[in-house]
């Protein structure tokens, strides 16, 4: 899965999930499938803050926990691009988490991982709206339960200072 950036003739720019963040490639249209919708996310670090947009439509918006100074959230663009379920939706990351296609930059792997930063529940609502994490985005448990069965895969988050 990737986000398109922008076509040219035969051709996709798009956004791959690879270290370093940021990076992009072209692929050929043909070699894809494409999918489109309207949705897209913003979440402001400074503010704790995210906004999830349905068009022009804001369909939710809350106050999120952000990564601490020591491991930050990285900025930038980036795209949903799994949604996982674990085991126990009272633990540390709620009932659901989306994969992000970045990572942290300064940890090379996280809890049997490779640093993927993403965006999850937390069983620490006092925590919202602070620099709490290892640069992971942490929601609501009922916010991050409405995006799981509102939000297809792909969804473009971007992550401002």
């Amino acid at each position: 899965m990737f986000l398109v950036e922008h076509q040219q003739d035969k051709w996709l720019h798009v956004y791959l999930p690879e270290r370093p963040n940021g990076s992009m490639g072209w692929i050929l249209v043909g070699q894809v499938r494409l999918t489109q919708h309207n949705y897209r996310i913003i979440v402001e670090l400074g503010a704790h803050r995210i906004t999830v947009y349905k068009g022009w439509q804001v369909i939710d918006q809350e106050p999120v926990g952000v990564g601490k100074a020591e491991t930050p959230t990285p900025g930038g663009v980036y795209y949903t691009k799994e949604l996982l379920k674990p085991t126990d939706p009272n633990g540390a990351y709620g009932p659901y988490a989306y994969g992000l296609s970045g990572f942290s930059n300064v940890l090379s792997d996280y809890a049997g991982g490779d640093g993927v930063i993403g965006i999850h529940g937390t069983n620490d609502p006092s925590a919202l709206g602070h620099d709490v994490s290892h640069g992971c985005i942490r929601m609501s448990n009922a916010g991050i339960t409405r995006l799981a069965a509102t939000l297809p895969l792909g969804v473009p988050v971007e992550i401002e200072p």
